[in-house]
């Protein structure tokens, strides 16, 4: 059970026992009591938030992940990021193109603002795990919000639009609910009870410049679509065969960075800025990590691993970026040998991973930089500054703690380009 969660029942019990001492005729002994139990169910809450926590502020690598590896997982990326894509939305206020943007000339709206809907996407599988990413333009006084919306397998029933995320300035004028009767979002994931057919993004463009020529903009939405498929023959269907052209016992030599050398006060907490800076510096977009750490803060969460914002801070900056799953090292090897490090969220417990530089971790990101002939892998761990650089990860360990432990959950990011490897 999330920390929240828990917190949430232990709270309704207290207002529900609290709400005793109103009632006619209670006596002063009751509540004394009432106010004994309240306390100790007050503290209790307290209580099973820190051990769901396992000790780990949430914030500091975006713990609570509730991906796993399942067996029979298929993934299906799907992305818009085309003049042809893009014009197959429902568009409201806003011009399609090669890129979505505003386009409100409404003369009594403020802020102005204008959407784009996706077409229904069929997956051809029950899907239980999304997870949105984007690459978007706001100049100051502008943002962008985004919903999701699933269709129920069995049913065929749409859930509410549930919201997902945000970049730049926005204004919330409508309701944002986060869960419904089949499913939650849990952050920058959303996470089903029981499978879903079809999938639907939306996003809400909004200005608050008195220039109308000051616009925000969408480049890509993507969102990676996960579910198990137990039947072999669809199975097989949906998850070809890798094809891997050229070397990928390589190292790219991605420049290291470890996460301790930034601002103190949350140095320990930013692996997952350090990793996205890590990789852009090796493409030439150098700038300092805690300048990236600080646009990637996410303050609805108080945290800096919201996966959806460190893909939004590479898209900001002129990157193709996106988030995609990794069931296997096929794709990992086809994206080496093709120039590409990818960024890891990983998890282990004690003598999971002894060839890690930590003994432990609730959540951590790392950049996977390459393979050594012998098939380990070649890693910058910002965790570490005497050991990260380039340390070898033990192949098995590795897709312990990334395939299994933290459903294989990847960044991609690299430099604007038409064609995108691995769609």
């Amino acid at each position: 059970m999330r920390a929240d969660a828990a917190v949430c029942k232990l709270l309704t019990r207290v207002r529900h026992v609290a709400g005793t001492r109103y009632n006619a005729g209670v006596s002063e002994r009751k509540l004394l009591w009432v106010s004994i139990l309240t306390t100790v169910l007050v503290a209790a809450a307290l209580v099973i938030a820190l051990l769901s926590e396992g000790g780990v502020h949430r914030h500091a690598f975006g713990v609570n992940n509730p991906l796993h590896g399942r067996p029979n997982m298929v993934d299906r990326l799907v992305m818009f990021d085309t003049a042809a894509r893009f014009t197959q939305a429902q568009s409201d206020h806003v011009s399609s193109g090669a890129t979505v943007v505003l386009n409100d000339d409404r003369p009594k709206t403020f802020p102005r603002y204008g959407t784009w809907t996706s077409p229904v996407i069929e997956l051809g599988f029950g899907a239980t795990e999304f997870i949105p990413s984007w690459n978007v333009t706001t100049p100051p006084d502008t943002g962008v919000w985004f919903t999701i919306s699933t269709r129920d397998a069995r049913s065929g029933e749409w859930s509410p639009w549930l919201y997902i995320g945000q970049w730049g300035r926005t204004l919330f004028d409508e309701p944002r609910p986060v869960d419904f009767k089949y499913g939650a979002v849990d952050i920058d994931n959303l996470v089903l009870d029981r499978p879903a057919s079809a999938v639907k993004i939306r996003a809400k463009l909004q200005s608050f410049s008195l220039d109308k020529g000051v616009n925000p903009s969408i480049r890509r939405v993507a969102v990676v679509c996960s579910g198990q498929v137990n039947d072999k023959t669809l199975y097989d269907a949906l998850t070809p065969p890798i094809e891997i052209t050229g070397d990928w016992h390589r190292d790219l030599g991605v420049p290291y960075r470890p996460q301790g050398d930034g601002y103190k006060s949350f140095a320990g907490v930013i692996c997952s800025p350090t990793s996205t800076s890590m990789v852009l510096q090796y493409f030439g977009v150098n700038l300092p990590t805690d300048e990236n750490a600080l646009a990637i803060y996410d303050p609805e969460h108080d945290m800096f691993g919201n996966w959806g914002r460190n893909i939004a801070r590479a898209g900001e900056l002129g990157m193709d970026a996106w988030i995609d799953r990794f069931r296997n090292f096929d794709k990992l090897k086809a994206c080496i040998a093709n120039g590409q490090p990818v960024i890891a969220n990983i998890r282990f417990e004690p003598g999971e991973f002894p060839s890690n530089v930590q003994p432990k971790t609730a959540g951590h990101l790392i950049v996977l930089r390459g393979f050594t002939k012998d098939g380990d892998v070649i890693v910058n761990d910002p965790a570490s500054r005497a050991k990260g650089n380039g340390v070898i990860y033990k192949a098995d360990e590795l897709a312990k703690a990334w395939f299994d432990n933290s459903g294989g959950v990847g960044y991609v990011i690299r430099p604007h380009t038409q064609d995108v490897a691995l769609k």
